[in-house]
C-alpha cells in the first residue's frame, strides 16, 4: 500500500514550540508514513508506526506524539480528509496485529460485522462497525477509525451464540465482555467455523499435547484440564485436585522430574499451599522433550508472585532462573490483587510463547527485538515489566535459594 494526500503539517517540540510548518503532502506506507513539504527537493520525515505514542483526530486534524515527545497535526486534507484517515488506520492496523503479535495460526475468514466491548465493571468501551479475520487461533476486530482490537482463544473464559439475536457474546478471562453483531447472510458460516476452530483448539491441545503427557488418563479428564491449561496458562494444584487427585499429583511430578529444581524451589513450595502453587503446560515442538513445563508461586504475605519456565533444551545450563514481581496495588492487600498479577504472567508468557526476555530485561536491550513495540504498547507487559524485582538464577542449589529469600525478604511489605 503507497498512497499519498495534500495537507499541511507542524512539528512541534515538547513545549508546543512549532518547529516546522509546512504546506506538502503525507504518503502512507505499510509501516509508516513520510511527511514532506511541496518541491522536489524536500525529502520530509519518514515515520515507522512503532514511533508512535499517541495517535487520535478530532475537528479535522490528526494528531500524534512519538516516544521522543514530538507533536504532529496533519490538517488541511479539505474533502478528503476522511478517506485519508482510513487509509492511515489500515496501514496503523495492519502493523498493530503483527507487531502486537496478535495473529495467531493461519487465517480462516473474513466477515463484516459490528461489536461492542464492555468492560467488567459493565461500562462501554467502544463499539464500531469491523472487519472480523478469524484465525486459527484469535479473532481480530478491525474497525475502520480504530485501533485493531485482538480475541486471544486462549484466554476467553466462555462463549454463547445467540441464534435469536443473531449474535455472539464472547467473555474474556478479565472479565470484559465482546458481543458480535450484524453478520448478516455470514452468520451461520461464521458460527460454524468459529466452534469448528474452538473445539478443534482443545483436541489438539489434548491430543497433541497431554494425552502425549499423561496417557494413562481418560480424555474426560484430559478435557477439563485442556479447558484450564490451554495454551500452556497455569492452573492451581487446588483446582486440578478438583478435577481428580490422581492427575494433580501427577502433574506436580511431571513438573518437579528435574530433581535439582524440585530441591531448590523447597524453599518457595514451602511458602505457598495448593490454592497458591500453579502449573503450566504447553506443546513445544522445539524444546528436548516437546514440553515447556512451568511452574508459578503465589505469595501474598510476602506481596510477591514468581514463575519458572524448566530449560527447554539439553545445551541449556542448570540456572533455574526464577522470576520476582511484586504485587502493586494502590490500597487494599496484596491477596485481593494477587489474581491479576497471575493474570499478568499468563498472558505475556502465552502471548509471547513463553519467550522471557520481554519480561525484565531493560529495554535498551530489547531495542532491535520483535518485541520492542510490544513492551511499550501492550498494557499487561508494561505492568508486568514495571513489577520485576528480581530474579534467582544460580547452578549451586544453595545460591540459588540465598537469592531467593533474599528477593522474598525485600518484597515483604514494610508496616
Amino acid at each position: 500500500m503507497e498512497v499519498s494526500y495534500n495537507l499541511r503539517y507542524q512539528k512541534q517540540s515538547f513545549g508546543n514550540k512549532v518547529l516546522i510548518d509546512k504546506e506538502g503532502e503525507i504518503i502512507i506506507y505499510a509501516k509508516g508514513f513520510r511527511l514532506k513539504g511541496k518541491g522536489a527537493g524536500d525529502k520530509g520525515e519518514l515515520l515507522n508506526f512503532s514511533e508512535l505514542k499517541e495517535f487520535y483526530f478530532k475537528d479535522k486534524q490528526i494528531i500524534f506524539i512519538t516516544f521522543n515527545k514530538e507533536k504532529y497535526i496533519l490538517s488541511e486534507a479539505g474533502t478528503l480528509f476522511e478517506q485519508m484517515l482510513i487509509d492511515l488506520y489500515k496501514s496503523r492496523n495492519t502493523f498493530l496485529a503483527d507487531a502486537l503479535f496478535m495473529k495467531v495460526g493461519k487465517l480462516k475468514g473474513q466477515y463484516d460485522a459490528y461489536f461492542e466491548r464492555i468492560s467488567k465493571f459493565g461500562k462501554p468501551i467502544s463499539k464500531a462497525k469491523v472487519k472480523l479475520c478469524l484465525y486459527e487461533g484469535s479473532l481480530l476486530l478491525i474497525p475502520e477509525l480504530q485501533d485493531v482490537i485482538a480475541v486471544n482463544f486462549n484466554f476467553v473464559n466462555f462463549h454463547e451464540f445467540d441464534d435469536m439475536e443473531y449474535q455472539l457474546k464472547i467473555v474474556m478471562d478479565d472479565g470484559s465482555t465482546i458481543f458480535i453483531s450484524q453478520l448478516a447472510n455470514d452468520y451461520e458460516f461464521f458460527e460454524e467455523k468459529m466452534n469448528t476452530i474452538l473445539g478443534g483448539m482443545y483436541e489438539d491441545y489434548v491430543n497433541g499435547g497431554l494425552k502425549e503427557a499423561f496417557p494413562e488418563f481418560h480424555a474426560g479428564t484430559l478435557l477439563k484440564l485442556g479447558f484450564k491449561m490451554k495454551g500452556g496458562k497455569a492452573v492451581s494444584l487446588k483446582d486440578i485436585k478438583k478435577m481428580d487427585e490422581d492427575m494433580a499429583a501427577r502433574v506436580e511430578e511431571f513438573i518437579f522430574e528435574d530433581e535439582v529444581y524440585k530441591e531448590k524451589a523447597s524453599v518457595l513450595r514451602e511458602l505457598v499451599d495448593d490454592y497458591n502453587i500453579y502449573f503450566g503446560i504447553a506443546k513445544d515442538e522445539k524444546s528436548k522433550d516437546g514440553f515447556v513445563k512451568w511452574a508459578l508461586y503465589s505469595i501474598p504475605e510476602n506481596n510477591i508472585v514468581a514463575f519458572t519456565i524448566l530449560p527447554r533444551w539439553e545445551s541449556e545450563e542448570k540456572f533455574h532462573s526464577t522470576y520476582f514481581y511484586k504485587i502493586i496495588m494502590q490500597q487494599g492487600r496484596p491477596a485481593e490483587k494477587a489474581a491479576d498479577k497471575i493474570r499478568e504472567i499468563e498472558q505475556a508468557l502465552v502471548t509471547l510463547k513463553f519467550v522471557k526476555d520481554p519480561c525484565h530485561k531493560d529495554k535498551r536491550d530489547l531495542k532491535h527485538s520483535p518485541y520492542q513495540y510490544a513492551i511499550r504498547k501492550m498494557p499487561f507487559l508494561r505492568i508486568l515489566r514495571k513489577s520485576f524485582v528480581g530474579r534467582a538464577s544460580a547452578v549451586d542449589v544453595k545460591q540459588w535459594q540465598e537469592q531467593a529469600k533474599k528477593i522474598v525478604t525485600n518484597a515483604t511489605l514494610k508496616n
